[in-house]
């Protein structure tokens, strides 16, 4: 059943039409994952759904009653409320809901009779109300989700003025994943996400009970939690079944078809005309070459694209130059330090990066990454050790904010500032190819949207031409097919490269040794640690790693509580005494085998469940069978109860 569609839509900003007769269906509990080039129009498509923009020609058809979360790329607040305020902002109906059930119980105080039983009544359906919302579980809901999406609790009475532009973007989707919804319109979601946030929210999508748009360049994302893909290019949306890694085989193989297509068109064409023209004047063969001539003119009359070639999507082209011969070591890093007064981002640190290698750095937000290119590159000093890179080599960094970059120097000048050797020309033809030319090229960096920017700072790192890439985000604001094209090159690069990232795909294809910081060997955020794993892919190395300690994790616990189990049995009866504080409760031991991890999946589950179900109690033809209701009822009352467990040991756990 179609929640959303888009009926021949036509949609222009002055001049430029972005979409063109586009028709689409969106249905109810799929996720659907959207590509394209930068521009193409994919955050248009998201704002005609919502109803925040109209069309200019065709229609727009929403399922009655459709509640749409909406995530936009920059998300916006006040800055007057907090964290936590604006967590409960976007639960509302269920603040004004409980307000309600505590004005009606002070009512009840003063009154008897008939008038206090009308009042109960009015009680016990507000309070049914309340719990088939979820009303009483939102509260850590709130706290799982900011958790997840790494707001410690010190940042939870922060204003939102205060907060970062990552962070306003982590917020806004904390906000949007609180929602009551039936459709998730996600645009860019792992902006600013680390590795873990990144996880819980694939989760989240993929136990999300609705339909889900998710505009993304994470390729793990889209391949984990995508059932098809729409492909925005040249105004149209194209609908491909499957995941990403389908997607892209299955392009691939129509690229092929149309390409070989495209040639036996044209090698046909070639054939009839050499044909004409040898037999036009020749006795006996001027009737057919006159025939030939005549089908081949009515042939490409009637189908003006017949000659047309496949047209392909204009990306970023280019390579790295190769490096001059360098000392073998690199890098080296010697019991490095640092911290902030009691805060500690890394201590001890010791390593060596030596010539051609490639080295990753990831971690949660917050634990010190960038800080440790900076320690590398001389802009800070550490609290002890040190860290130092060659004095001969050219280094090359790319800066994830852009402030390598200067605001008043236009395109054509920042770029030439990385090679003053090469002529203007030059210049310009090498921002060319990364999609900086005509009037671009003399804008001011100041004016330059983030895409601009990225490609801007790899056009400077190519003219540099280092022995050292050291790189911070690269990936950020560039679209699938640039990413694909920055990794080539630097697959093709043969000096020496550090890169942070959370981009997994970029890791696993670029990297082969990967140093984690700021976690503890769980995958659980934990300042102060820090962990090298070697092995390519290098992000699926260090997952599976994880997940194989996870798993033994769980076994041993597993174990240690049936020996807990037996060990209790085999005991005489003993005098009752009082239960220690911290004792796991008795109807919570059966969830001590699960990790925090895991909890949240099977609350995530379980709540999706009691959604579905809260659609049933609105069902008319449920209350006309009393046996049904009753035991919808008692299974609602039994998931509910078996959900309030799971948060109490959530709780529990989490701390």
């Amino acid at each position: 059943m179609a929640v959303v569609t888009l009926q021949d839509i036509h949609k222009a900003f002055g001049p430029e039409v972005v979409l063109d007769e586009l028709s689409l269906q969106l249905h109810a509990g799929e996720k659907v994952g959207m590509v394209g080039a930068n521009g193409t129009g994919k955050t248009t498509i998201l704002k005609l759904i919502t109803g925040e923009l109209t069309p200019d020609m065709g229609r727009v058809i929403r399922q009655k009653g459709l509640r749409i979360g909406y995530l936009p790329q920059e998300a916006s607040f006040s800055g007057e409320r907090t964290v936590l305020e604006e967590m409960h902002a976007g639960v509302e109906d269920l603040l004004k809901l409980q307000e309600a059930i505590h004005s009606v119980s002070h009512e009840m105080e003063s009154l008897a009779g008939a008038r206090l039983e009308a009042k109960m009544r009015q009680y016990d359906r507000l309070c049914h109300e309340f719990e088939i919302a979820g009303g009483y579980e939102y509260e850590t809901r709130i706290q799982m989700t900011l958790a997840a999406l790494g707001f410690e609790p010190e940042l939870h009475h922060v204003k939102t003025e205060a907060l970062s532009g990552g962070q306003l973007s982590r917020l806004g989707l904390a906000q949007v994943l609180m929602l009551q919804t039936d459709l998730l319109l996600l645009d860019e979601p792992t902006n600013h996400l680390d590795l873990q946030a990144t996880e819980w929210l694939e989760r989240f999508i993929t136990n999300y009970h609705g339909a889900a748009v998710i505009i993304s360049h994470d390729r793990y994302l889209l391949d984990r939690v995508a059932c098809k893909i729409l492909e925005v290019e040249n105004r149209q949306v194209k609908v491909w079944p499957g995941n990403y890694s389908n997607y892209v085989q299955t392009k691939e193989t129509v690229r092929l078809q149309q390409e070989r297509e495209y040639t036996r068109r044209v090698e046909m064409v070639e054939r009839t005309r050499d044909f004409i023209a040898r037999n036009k004047d020749q006795e006996g063969m001027r009737g057919t070459a006159r025939g030939r001539k005549l089908r081949l003119n009515r042939l490409l009359k009637n189908n003006p694209d017949f000659l047309d070639k496949p047209i392909s999507q204009k990306t970023i082209n280019f390579s790295f130059g190769k490096t001059d011969k360098t000392s073998d070591l690199v890098v080296r890093c010697e019991g490095l330090s640092k911290s902030y007064g009691e805060l500690t981002l890394f201590k001890d640190l010791t390593f060596d990066v030596l010539n051609g290698e490639r080295l990753g750095i990831t971690g949660p937000n917050g634990t010190g990454k960038t800080t440790l290119l900076e320690l590398a590159l001389g802009r800070m000093e550490p609290s002890a050790g040190s860290i130092r890179v060659g004095e001969s080599l050219r280094i090359g960094y790319l800066d994830q904010h852009g402030e390598v970059l200067d605001p008043n120097r236009t395109v054509l000048e920042e770029a030439w500032s990385a090679n003053p050797e090469l002529v203007p020309e030059q210049v310009r033809t090498r921002l060319g190819t990364f999609l900086l030319s005509g009037d671009d090229v003399y804008k001011r960096c100041s004016e330059l949207s983030g895409g601009q920017r990225s490609r801007l700072m790899l056009c400077k790192l190519v003219l540099a031409q280092p022995d050292v890439l050291i790189l911070d985000e690269p990936t950020n604001h560039l679209d699938i097919a640039s990413r694909e094209m920055l990794e080539a090159a630097l697959d093709e690069y043969t000096g020496t490269i550090i890169a942070v990232s959370h981009d997994r795909y970029f890791l696993d294809q670029i990297v082969e040794k990967l140093l984690v910081i700021g976690t503890d060997e769980l995958g659980q955020r934990k300042l102060g640690c820090a962990e090298f794993i070697t092995g390519t892919p290098a992000y699926s190395v260090y997952a599976d790693t994880v997940h194989r300690r996870l798993e033994a994790e769980e076994q041993r616990q597993q174990e240690e509580a049936e020996s807990q189990k037996r060990q209790s049995a085999s005991r005489k009866p003993q005098a009752a005494i009082a239960t220690p504080a911290n004792k796991t409760p008795k109807e919570l031991k059966r969830f001590n085998k699960y990790t925090v991890a895991q909890l949240e999946d099977m609350i995530l589950g379980l709540e999706h469940e009691i959604d579905g179900m809260k659609q049933l109690f609105g069902d008319a033809e449920i209350y006309k069978n009393p046996d049904r209701l009753a035991e919808l009822q008692q299974t609602y009352n039994d998931q509910q109860a078996e959900l309030d467990l799971l948060y109490r040991a959530y709780d529990r756990r989490a701390g």
